[in-house]
């Protein structure tokens, strides 16, 4: 029992840390809360919603996979999403690159970090293919300054986009939960 304590407290940790982003200024909502945040505001659409933009993981120069500090976080993301009332929501994967590189290299880049992130879900996390986009955006849309290592290193990123069709039983069931 004390072992199990020990493990969960290890994982949440952890997660706390994954939370953090290097610089330690920007955080992270855990994916199980910003699920039930946007459950809650779009109870009444009756077909499928954008849910939003569920996190954003960020890559290294040249690297197309995503560090493992973001493990924690998928896997909560795709254990929330195998229940059966969520099993209408689908992710789109949404790469990006800084602007060092060609426009056809960045595009490729960004293209092959949402697909190796898609096999990631698939291989490690159990997801099905089906329920999974990739988009290669490339060096457009950068969310900070190409001008600074830093601002380069937040535009190297997937951002993992959510839809679905926001069920009663999904509404309820997180009512029952927040009553606990």
């Amino acid at each position: 029992m004390q072992k199990l304590y020990l493990s969960a407290v290890a994982f949440f940790l952890l997660c706390f840390v994954v939370c953090i982003h290097d610089t330690g200024a920007r955080r992270q909502e855990s994916p199980l809360a910003f699920i039930k945040a946007q459950e809650k505001k779009h109870k009444d659409a009756g077909a499928e919603v954008y849910l939003g933009k569920v996190m954003t993981i960020n890559y290294q120069v040249n690297s197309v996979a995503a560090d493992e500090r973001y493990h924690p976080f998928l896997l909560e993301l795709t254990d929330v999403l195998k229940t059966p009332m969520r099993k209408s929501y689908r992710i789109v994967l949404k790469g990006f690159c800084d602007k060092t590189g060609t426009v056809d290299l960045n595009r490729k880049v960004s293209l092959k970090r949402g697909e190796v992130l898609k096999q990631v879900l698939i291989n490690q996390f159990y997801m099905k293919g089906e329920r999974i986009a990739t988009q290669g955006v490339g060096s457009t849309h950068p969310v900070a300054s190409n001008e600074t290592p830093d601002g380069r290193y937040r535009n190297r990123r997937v951002e993992i986009h959510l839809y679905g069709t926001v069920s009663d039983m999904a509404y309820l069931s997180n009512k029952e939960e927040e009553a606990k």
